[in-house]
């Protein structure tokens, strides 16, 4: 197993340097290319063997990680420095004299630093399969007039190379300099570009991220203070000594990087990037370190104070994210904020702890996966092929890019409809909470569920509701030839959407529950062939089939209908009267964004405060 995570890890920094320091075109896309391979059988190799495990290394590694640890904050206070941002050079202060303190403070320890089990495994095929195929269409996407290409794909791929290395560690204090390390990706490729919105983009991501980075150092001291310990299995060993305090401020770096309200603003702010670069912060890397790390402490934090404040912060952002949503015009805002939206759902049903709720985050996060890579390689080619960025632009789409627009259809349908893994997450737990309504601090949980998913399924409609409008007239729509690389990747998603959906049953009784069961216990859940049977509740495969029946049917409707705009009024003397369809307008929402993130501050700081049992 050992050799198996050290190739996981491995193989995308070596690529990685191979591409950044040759820069040939067709080394850094046949590289590219056979990473995707290379990965998924490694991956699949580490699932099939045997875990959990626990895996030993050299003590050398220990001191390597400590020196990293302390260059990397180097550099952070450095570019606070030569970019002029006070702030950003007092946080990496603060996280220097807290990691001495740290590491004065660390007792000798004979537990393994890496830990790979169902979780990890996972993560791993989640890389390879939705976060390898994202470095391929950047090889393609950065040929559109962006400078720095091989240097660009270089850094997505050993960002792979970083995820897997993160959700590997079992020593916490390892698991910080993962999590910065991702600060320090995030931070250069929101800065790519190198103009003034971008850089000062970057600086928000880098200070934000930062303050995660002192609350997991804090966590770490309370730990090795109060329990002697700063392993993830030893947390897990002896759940009701842990300290609660310590336990809060993991959870707020978990909402800093999920970018949880009100540290939003910087998953935003990656939107002025390349956009693989949202592809890859919102599918397979990044963010989802955010619900990863809830998982990891679920076992230790359920039905504690501190769960309940996180269900209470999650499950708010998980609606007012969604509202917000609404009153966007860029695309690729609409996108974040719907993943913003759904991180805090992911985040509440791993908080709540029980086996049916920890499954609905894994299906949630697998799905959301999908579909968001999906998404943004579509804004993607929307963005260098039809020159579209803003809903606007995208009136009569179904004219100009049709391809494009069945696979952004086909993207919405997984984030919103039934028999699709995000609907099914979010029916699990909307199955789970009818079980919680007798006690009073969970009758919110429904209300969150319900009300969040409606706004999302309304904001995915109002965008797709403008683009399939056809001219009264136009009897033939255009297929736009497209590169084979985006062809390639939009395909890839598509059919492991779509084979996924139809398994479903299977694949989640299969793969998600024994996840599940690892840490929460078993779910009732099971499967009779391609059935899908929860509690008293049946999802029969004759429905899963029949419903994408129907929504395939939809989903092909309005290419051959045509919808009339233009008609002729009685008593305009024969003169053309024009109609125009349009969406829902929620402007009349924006103004009240403020006092959304203003709450959200107040609910961040009950978390760490009486979550945290700190007064």
């Amino acid at each position: 197993m050992g050799t198996l995570v050290a190739l996981n890890i491995i193989i995308p920094w070596i690529a990685a340097l191979i591409i950044f320091f040759l820069k040939k075109d067709i080394i850094t896309n046949v590289l590219t290319f056979l990473m995707l391979p290379i990965l998924i059988i490694t991956a699949y190799f580490a699932y099939i063997q045997p875990h959990p495990s626990l895996i030993e290394t050299p003590k050398w590694l220990d001191l390597l990680v400590s020196i990293y640890d302390f260059g990397l904050l180097s550099y952070f206070f450095y570019q606070g420095i030569i970019r002029k941002n006070t702030l950003i050079s007092i946080l990496a202060t603060i996280q220097i004299i807290f990691l001495i303190i740290v590491l004065l403070m660390m007792p000798h320890s004979q537990t393994p630093n890496i830990y790979v089990d169902d979780i990890t495994v996972m993560f791993y095929l989640i890389v390879a399969i939705i976060g390898v195929p994202i470095a391929i269409f950047a090889t393609k996407y950065m040929d559109y007039s962006e400078k720095g290409k091989h240097s660009f794909v270089a850094i997505v791929v050993w960002f792979l190379g970083v995820m897997n290395f993160a959700v590997s560690v079992n020593n916490i204090e390892w698991f910080f300099a993962l999590f910065e390390t991702t600060t320090l990706a995030s931070y250069i490729m929101i800065g790519f570009r190198g103009d003034r919105e971008a850089i000062n983009n970057s600086n928000l991501a880098l200070w934000m991220n930062q303050i995660g980075g002192i609350a997991i150092l804090i966590a770490l001291m309370i730990f090795i203070k109060y329990n002697g310990v700063y392993h993830f299995t030893e947390l897990l060993k002896h759940p009701e000594f842990v300290s609660m305090a310590a336990l809060g401020f993991l959870s707020l770096s978990a909402l800093v990087k999920g970018a949880q309200m009100p540290f939003h603003k910087w998953l935003l702010g990656a939107m002025v990037a390349p956009t693989p670069v949202s592809a890859i912060l919102h599918s397979a890397t990044m963010v989802k370190i955010a619900p990863y790390l809830i998982l990891r402490i679920a076992p230790v934090i359920k039905g504690t104070l501190l769960a309940k404040l996180l269900i209470i912060t999650t499950g708010y952002v998980f609606v007012v994210a969604a509202v917000i949503a609404l009153t966007q015009d860029n695309f690729k805002k609409i996108l974040a904020y719907s993943t913003i939206s759904l991180l805090g759902l992911m985040m509440l049903a791993a908080a709540v702890g029980t086996p049916i709720a920890v499954t609905a985050s894994l299906i949630l996060i697998i799905f959301h996966a999908f579909a968001k890579g999906f998404l943004f390689v579509e804004a993607g080619v929307l963005e260098k092929v039809f020159h579209v960025k803003y809903i606007n632009q995208m009136r009569r789409l179904i004219e100009r890019a049709p391809l494009t627009l069945m696979f952004i259809f086909f993207g919405f349908l997984n984030m919103t409809f039934v028999p699709f893994g995000t609907f099914i997450g979010k029916w699990m737990m909307i199955e789970e909470v009818s079980n919680f309504l007798q006690h009073g601090s969970y009758i919110l949980l429904i209300i969150y569920v319900g009300a969040g998913s409606a706004f999302l399924s309304i904001l995915y409609m109002k965008v797709l509701g403008i683009s399939v409008r056809k001219a009264h007239g136009i009897e033939k729509i255009n297929w736009v030839k497209l590169p084979k690389t985006f062809n390639f990747v939009s395909v890839w998603y598509y059919v492991w959407l779509l084979a996924i959906t139809v398994f479903i049953a299977p694949f989640i009784v299969d793969f998600v529950v024994p996840i599940a069961k690892s840490i929460a216990g078993k779910p009732e859940i099971y499967a009779t062939g391609l059935t899908l049977h929860m509690y008293d509740s049946t999802l029969y495969f004759w429905q899963i089939l029949g419903a994408l029946i129907i929504l395939s049917l939809i989903h092909i409707l309005p290419y051959f209908v045509k919808f009339k705009a233009d008609v002729v009024h009685p008593y305009n003397c024969g003169e053309k009267f024009p109609r125009h369809m349009e969406t829902w307008n929620f402007e009349c929402l924006a103004k009240y964004e403020g006092y959304f993130v203003a709450f959200s501050i107040a609910l961040f700081v009950m978390v760490v405060v009486l979550g945290g049992g700190l007064l």
